[in-house]
């Protein structure tokens, strides 16, 4: 039976490509004191997506792109947050997510994310869906080596959300390798197959085919989630 979904957050529930883009390049000048324009990736939101996509979480990124030391990445994590809230660009869900949270509301829902817990909070709660979500699991939550791909923060999200047993299954969906990835090391800690992942590519190029760990389920709409609930409650 499947007792609980969880969901990424950046690329999965909402567009935030823009505004994260915004904040990366407040954030990188003040770490480096050098202007955003001098970072060819952080010059559009296509460049610096396909940059995204390619590392395997944001602090490959941020020491591939910007040459950013140990002590530099972790400065840089502390002010998004900070950032984030002192960005106006606006973001939304992606069409039809609010109606599938509706119709799965009788799961449990969470989040685990890289981004800020206060920030998708507060996102949740704007979209009128944050009582469906019982459990949220921000950077700030989990240690600095133990961010994604490490399976920490899903475990924990799923030790919040649900007892397992040796029926319990979970959905996990997330748009980046980075999240199959994750789903991959927390069942190879749970020694069995207990989590399936999905691969959110609505509204972007599916990118799954260069992927070390390919998702279980692709979604190409939000409505294909209702389909691989019922699939995994049925099987």
């Amino acid at each position: 039976m499947l007792k609980a979904i969880i969901w990424d957050y950046d690329g999965t529930l909402v567009d935030t490509r823009q505004k994260n883009l915004n904040v990366t390049r407040s954030i990188i000048s003040a770490v480096t004191g050098k202007p955003a324009d001098m970072f060819p990736v952080l010059n559009s939101v296509a460049v610096y997506d396909e940059a995204n996509m390619k590392s395997a979480n944001w602090r490959e990124l941020y020491k591939t792109e910007f040459n950013l030391t140990d002590e530099q990445t972790i400065y840089a994590g502390s002010l998004w947050t900070e950032y984030q809230l002192l960005d106006n660009t606006v973001i939304n869900f992606f069409i039809g997510i609010n109606e599938v949270i509706h119709s799965l509301s009788f799961y449990k829902h969470g989040i685990v994310s890289q981004n800020s817990k206060q920030n998708i909070t507060e996102v949740l709660d704007r979209e009128g869906v944050g009582k469906h979500f019982k459990m949220i699991i921000g950077y700030e939550e989990i240690p600095f080596s133990m961010q994604k791909p490490h399976p920490e923060g899903l475990l924990q999200c799923i030790t919040q959300l649900t007892k397992l047993d040796n029926e319990g299954i979970i959905l996990y969906i997330g748009d980046h390798e980075t999240d199959a990835t994750c789903v991959h090391n927390a069942n190879n800690t749970l020694s069995r197959k207990a989590i399936y992942s999905a691969g959110a590519f609505y509204e972007k190029h599916d990118a799954s085919g260069n992927w070390n760990i390919k998702p279980d389920f692709k979604v190409n709409h939000p409505n294909e989630i209702l389909e691989i609930a019922e699939a995994l409650n049925n099987q």
